[in-house]
């Protein structure tokens, strides 16, 4: 990020993480290396290091994911300790927004220019949106390992059961319509008032 331009409190911002140690990960020369310490021996050599933290970085992976596709007998902190050691991979919460592309930006920004002309033809125009909540744990707390050297992950919804409550609204030149709670599909309101 800060070869994008980024100054700290941007990251800082993005991570979710104290402007402090975003300035000790920028500033740090080389990758983290532990002090040597005498006691039990490494269980992994530096290939395997290398592996689980290119599994935590390209593959998306979680710590339990990686400890149980490895073919080592390493315990959860083993493999929490190799990815921290990278020096590059932190465990932040993913942003939640659309997943929009230059192309779609940019599309939307010519619709809304040939738009702004459009006079009285707003009257008759109606937004409306819908808004899903998941009723099986809060979406808004997944968090992933992130690698400092890529672009931040985001999500826009989350696929998955245990039940969910779906709710839809709009507004236009003369006001707004009754919250209505979606079920099977179809709204359960009569639509012919609205």
């Amino acid at each position: 990020m800060k070869l994008l331009g980024k100054t700290v409190k941007e990251i800082s911002k993005l991570l979710n993480r104290s402007k402090s140690m975003i300035y000790r990960v920028l500033t740090r020369k080389t990758p983290y290396e532990p002090k040597l310490r005498s006691g039990r021996p490494r269980v992994t050599d530096i290939l395997s290091d290398i592996r689980i933290q290119r599994m935590a970085s390209s593959q998306k992976m979680s710590v339990r994911e990686i400890t149980r596709t490895s073919r080592l007998q390493i315990s959860k902190n083993t493999v929490h300790r190799r990815i921290i050691e990278s020096g590059y991979m932190i465990h932040v919460k993913m942003a939640r927004r659309l997943p929009l592309s230059k192309l779609h930006i940019s599309k939307r920004l010519k619709w809304a220019r040939n738009h702004i002309p459009y006079g009285d033809k707003w009257m008759a125009v109606l937004f409306s949106d819908d808004k899903k909540w998941n009723l099986d744990g809060p979406e808004w707390n997944i968090k992933y390992w992130h690698d400092l050297r890529k672009e931040p992950r985001s999500f826009f919804s989350r696929q998955s059961g245990g039940g969910s409550v779906m709710v839809w609204a709009a507004f236009g030149f003369n006001g707004q319509v009754c919250l209505a709670f979606l079920g099977g599909g179809r709204i359960l309101l009569n639509t012919q008032k609205h």
